[in-house]
């Protein structure tokens, strides 16, 4: 005779009880295991991707400084497939080695948060949030996400307890502000160094680094789009405080007419959250595939279009033109709310509605205005075209580099 359904509650309830507890021995032994400083660990978007800024800086740290052992922790099996036939040490984050190197690490780089490695092996690492974006709308404490009580408390356990972060990394002096705030750190913890992704915008990587760019089977389609015709770019955010999507906004069928009309094509990358079904039929736009990196396709962009989303900062190193369609900007505004002036930050034309989208795309691709203020905006936001971000980054924090690194805040 099978187990009852209330037998099989209190079994489920044992277990987890039981995997809490030994998470918390694990989180416990972490403090007690002797680091190696020149061991570093890496994780990206919750431990299920290689992306974004923990991405190149891991690239970087493997191919320039041999002295130190840079190792990827993802939950996704393609992920350490992948890196380990492309050369690089890589591993399960739950795997016993991969638990085992988490205890062992001297320092943890992460993009997201402690999830993108292993936060319960990581209580005696020195810990280094290389973030994801510029901070334009509100993020961490200062976000909608944080408004309830319950949400509140939660993430108070989480930050005093097991999500300490020690270094924060931001693209600029004008950053500091809004970041300490977000993640309540003191001023002096965020290191102005500049993102490593923007990096791979810049031609500041190695040759063997970030050689995606020139890869024919991910990036050749796009490339020779861009050949051939304009390239827009078009990736949005996601909008769950005003409950608004992005394909409500799209006319699908006359935007294709009209890219059609101007020789142009659409590269769309929706928001993985919020994503828009072409539905075929339309020979005018491209669905970029979702776990492309988004970073060397904008070297096939001619321009960017987008609402919220920080990626127009690192457009900005291009210097190409950006056009802005905040679809619910009041909402947004009342809801989820920004750091800086969204006007006063938007250096290229801003549409609303969907007729304004075409007019705004139609002055774009005649006349290009905003280069004075795109300067402008990249100055205040950005590192120099001419930094060195990765590097900037990894001396801050090797052993063995000239400049002193900084110690561990616990």
């Amino acid at each position: 005779m099978g187990l009852s359904a209330g037998q099989k509650r209190v079994q489920s309830l044992v277990r987890a009880a039981l995997g809490a507890l030994a998470r918390l021995c694990l989180f416990a032994l972490s403090f007690l295991t002797p680091r190696d400083e020149s061991l570093w660990v890496f994780g990206s978007n919750g431990g299920e991707a290689f992306s974004d800024n923990s991405k190149y800086l891991f690239q970087y740290t493997a191919a320039e400084r041999e002295h130190v052992r840079a190792v990827w922790l993802s939950r996704s099996e393609v992920v350490v497939a992948e890196l380990g036939e492309a050369g690089y040490e890589a591993h399960r984050t739950e795997s016993f080695r991969g638990r085992w190197i988490s205890l062992r690490a001297g320092t943890a780089f992460v993009s997201h948060g402690m999830p993108d490695v292993n936060r319960w092996c990581s209580g005696g690492a020195r810990t280094v949030v290389l973030w994801h974006g510029v901070a334009l709308k509100r993020i961490g404490w200062d976000g909608y996400k944080r408004r309830r009580l319950d949400e509140k408390l939660k993430g108070l356990l989480k930050e005093k307890l097991f999500d300490r972060y020690d270094w924060l990394i931001v693209p600029s002096e004008a950053m500091v502000e809004p970041f300490s705030s977000a993640f309540h750190m003191p001023p002096e913890r965020i290191l102005s160094l500049g993102y490593p992704r923007n990096d791979a915008l810049t031609g500041a990587l190695p040759a063997e680094v970030g050689s995606e760019a020139d890869s024919d089977d991910e990036y050749g389609e796009f490339r020779e789009l861009r050949e051939e015709e304009t390239t827009i770019l078009y990736a949005p955010t996601k909008h769950p405080e005003t409950g608004r999507r992005a394909a409500d906004h799209l006319r699908l069928a006359e935007l294709d007419e009209w890219l059609a009309e101007h020789e142009a094509h659409l590269l769309l990358k929706p928001h993985p959250a919020e994503p828009i079904d072409l539905g075929g039929g339309f020979s005018r736009i491209v669905e970029v595939p979702g776990g492309l990196d988004v970073y060397p396709l904008l070297e096939h962009a001619d321009v960017l279009l987008t609402d919220y989303s920080s990626l127009y900062f690192d457009y900005l190193l291009l210097d190409r033109p950006v056009a802005f369609y905040p679809f619910d900007l009041e909402a947004y505004r009342s809801t989820r709310g920004f750091y800086l002036e969204y006007d006063e930050v938007t250096p290229g034309p801003v549409a609303t509605d969907f007729e304004g989208l075409l007019d705004v795309l139609d002055g774009v691709l005649d006349d290009d205005e905003f280069a004075d203020e795109r300067a402008a905006v990249r100055e205040r936001f950005l590192q120099p075209a001419t930094a060195r971000r990765c590097e900037a980054v990894c001396d801050r924090f090797d052993p063995e580099a000239a400049t002193p690194n900084p110690t561990s805040a616990r």
